[in-house]
C-alpha cells in the first residue's frame, strides 16, 4: 500500500487526467446493468460501478464485471459527499484507500450528471499497470501466492519439527543417567536445533506475511535484506553455540585440537563482520530509495 501511494503521488497529475478523461467520455443512456457495465469493456482497472441520486441515496446495485450486489440499494451515501464541490468540474477523485469489499488499494471517481452521480471504484494495482507505471499480472500473482504459500508452509513444518526435536533431546537429557560428556553434547544439540528451527520459522512467517497475506510492492530489495539479515543472525547464533560447544569438548578431551575451534570462531567472526557490512551498505540504499520516491 505504501509503494502504491508513493507511485500515485509521484504521477498524480497524469493518473487523474486519465481518470477524468475516461469518465468524461463515458455517457450513460440509462442506469440499467448492461448500460453501466459497458464501462468494464474498456477499463480493465475498474472494479465496481453504481449510481447515486441527487438526494445521496444509492439507486442501483453495485455492478462488478461478473456480479451484482443489491445489498446497498437505498443506502444513504451523504457521508461520501461531505466537503465535495462540483462547481468547478463535474468529476471528483478520492485519495487512495483500502477497499472494504475487494480489500485492494483502490481509488474512487465520482461523476456528476444531470439527475444522479456515477461512482466507479478502481483497483490501483491494475490502474498503475494499465498506465505502465508498474509491472503487475494478476494470474502470475495468484500462482506466485500458491507457490510461496506452499513452500512457506513446508518450511514452517520443518521448523516445528526441529523445535520439537530439540525439546525431545532435552527431555531425554533430563531423564537419562548423569554423564558430563553426554549431557554437554545433548544440551548444545538441543539448543542448536531449537535455534535453527526458530530461524526457519521466522523466515517462513516473513514470507507468508509479505508474499501471501499482505502482498506489497515494497517487497523487493527491502524484504530480501530483512529476511537475509534475520536468517543470518539466527545462523550466527547457532554457529556461536556450536563454537562454544566445540571449545568445551576440546578442553575436556584434547587441547591439541583447539586450533579447530579457533578456525570455527574465526569463521563465525567473519560472518558477523560480513553481515554488519551488508547491513551498513544496504541501509543507506533503502533511505535513498525512499527519498527518490
Amino acid at each position: 500500500m505504501k509503494k502504491v501511494v508513493t507511485l500515485y503521488t509521484e504521477h498524480k497529475n497524469s493518473i487523474q487526467f486519465y481518470l477524468r478523461h475516461t469518465l468524461e467520455n463515458f455517457t450513460t443512456i440509462s442506469l440499467e446493468a448492461k448500460d453501466l457495465q459497458r464501462f468494464f469493456d474498456t477499463e480493465k482497472a475498474a472494479e465496481i460501478i453504481y449510481a447515486i441520486s441527487r438526494n445521496f441515496i444509492q439507486i442501483t446495485p453495485d455492478y462488478g464485471r461478473h456480479y451484482c450486489n443489491n445489498n446497498r440499494v437505498g443506502k444513504n451515501k451523504i457521508y461520501y459527499f461531505k466537503g465535495l464541490i462540483f462547481d468547478i468540474e463535474p468529476i471528483y477523485i478520492t485519495n487512495p484507500y483500502l477497499h472494504a469489499i475487494t480489500g485492494m488499494p483502490s481509488i474512487t471517481v465520482i461523476k456528476q450528471e444531470k439527475d444522479h452521480f456515477i461512482v466507479v471504484d478502481f483497483d490501483m494495482l491494475k490502474l498503475l499497470a494499465e498506465l505502465r507505471l508498474i509491472e503487475y499480472n494478476s494470474h502470475f500473482d495468484k500462482v506466485n501466492k500458491v507457490v510461496m504459500g506452499g513452500g512457506s508452509a513446508l518450511l514452517g513444518l520443518v521448523a516445528v519439527f526441529l523445535i520439537l526435536y530439540g525439546g525431545y533431546i532435552f527431555g531425554k537429557v533430563l531423564l537419562q543417567p548423569f554423564n558430563n560428556d553426554v549431557i554437554l553434547h545433548e544440551v548444545f544439540t538441543s539448543v542448536i536445533s531449537i535455534t535453527i528451527g526458530l530461524a526457519i520459522y521466522d523466515l517462513s512467517k516473513t514470507m507468508i506475511e509479505n508474499e501471501v497475506l499482505f502482498k506489497s510492492l515494497d517487497s523487493g530489495n527491502e524484504l530480501q535484506s530483512k529476511i537475509l539479515s534475520k536468517f543470518l543472525t539466527s545462523i550466527i547464533i547457532a554457529l556461536s553455540i556450536e563454537s562454544l560447544m566445540a571449545v568445551f569438548k576440546i578442553v575436556l578431551d584434547d587441547y591439541s585440537k583447539i586450533i579447530n575451534a579457533f578456525y570455527l570462531i574465526v569463521g563465525v567472526t567473519l560472518l558477523i563482520i560480513g553481515t554488519g557490512v551488508y547491513n551498513y551498505f544496504s541501509r543507506p540504499q533503502r533511505k535513498s530509495d525512499n527519498r527518490s520516491s
